[in-house]
């Protein structure tokens, strides 16, 4: 039996991800699914999805080429530099804070580029460095962490505020609510 992707678990004998056909929605007119499953090649892992995922770098929608350089810095293949350091230099602060994480993850630290972006007053982009934060598990982002832990802005009525979206990264970094210090 084929399914398209296994969840968290790794694949078992009778379950195997159709990479080829996650690529080929990668050509989808869904702006959304080419997205999500731009971000899924990159939770698969496989090297078959490099070529398809540089591709996506072009597509026309911001959100589909960050979550390309999410997906390559995750797959972890170093072909991939070229082609995220022009990402850098686009206008989108969001897809330069993912662009930031890619370069991370393949060995070339932009670490201080998501470090500025959690700091910047647009909420998306602050959610976005703290979601990189999170992934990255790097130490140096506990002391950006902290000083969000009165920020109670949110992106939409009903969502997390940044406070707690920065607690639960400090919690995947090794912090409980014990050991976070106590607001001031």
């Amino acid at each position: 039996m084929t399914v398209p992707f296994p969840g968290d678990n790794p694949p078992n004998d009778n379950q195997t991800p159709d990479i080829e056909g996650a690529i080929r929605l990668l050509q989808s007119d869904d702006v959304q699914l080419r997205q999500f499953v731009a971000y899924l090649l990159g939770r698969v892992g496989d090297a078959r999805a490099i070529e398809p995922l540089i591709d996506a770098l072009r597509d026309e929608h911001v959100g589909v080429r960050g979550a390309a350089a999410n997906a390559l810095g995750a797959i972890g293949d170093n072909s991939a530099v070229p082609y995220i350091l022009p990402l850098l230099k686009e206008n989108n602060p969001q897809l330069k804070v993912w662009a930031a994480y890619a370069l991370t993850m393949l060995g070339h630290d932009r670490f201080s580029l998501i470090a500025d972006a959690v700091q910047t007053g647009d909420v998306l982009v602050r959610r976005s460095a703290i979601l990189a934060m999170e992934q990255l598990g790097d130490q140096r982002a506990v002391a950006y962490l902290l000083k969000l832990q009165d920020d109670n802005t949110r992106r939409f009525e009903g969502d997390t505020t940044i406070a707690q979206a920065a607690a639960k990264a400090l919690t995947k970094l090794g912090y409980n609510v014990g050991r976070i210090p106590p607001k001031s």
